[in-house]
């Protein structure tokens, strides 16, 4: 049996991608994976966010937690999910994995649908070349 693999996603705010990413990336691989999710400058998740996070993982809906909250957890994974975050995060000679992926947050419905499909593409094959899903 594969233990399970553990992933940090940092988002600047950790209102809208992070958030998003780590509930994603749940409600994809399911057990094989344990999500969390962190910013340098940590706010409340988006109030368009939620019904999104809600229907794809009820579970995942926590407080904004900041990268301070999170310093002495390792990681198998670390994606950083724009480029303010990745500056902002401290080396963690723990984690194994380290991903810089820089993608726009979305503002409204429209461009929330469009982060949700990018996202979840990135997901599918990150996963699958991790062979954490098949």
């Amino acid at each position: 049996m594969t233990s399970t693999c553990r992933i940090l996603f940092v988002s600047r705010h950790n209102s809208v991608r992070a958030p998003l990413a780590a509930a994603l990336a749940q409600a994809i691989a399911g057990p094989a994976v344990a999500t969390m999710s962190a910013g340098p400058e940590p706010e409340p998740i988006a109030d368009h966010v939620h019904s999104l996070i809600n229907k794809l993982n009820p579970e995942s809906l926590r407080q904004s937690l900041s990268i301070s909250d999170v310093a002495d957890t390792e990681f198998d994974m670390v994606i950083t999910l724009c480029d303010k975050s990745h500056a902002a995060l401290p080396e963690h000679p723990g984690d194994r994995l380290h991903l810089r992926w820089d993608i726009h947050r979305a503002e409204n419905a429209e461009e929330l649908r469009h982060l949700e499909i990018e996202l979840a593409e990135r997901l599918r094959l990150m996963l699958l070349a991790q062979h954490l899903i098949s």
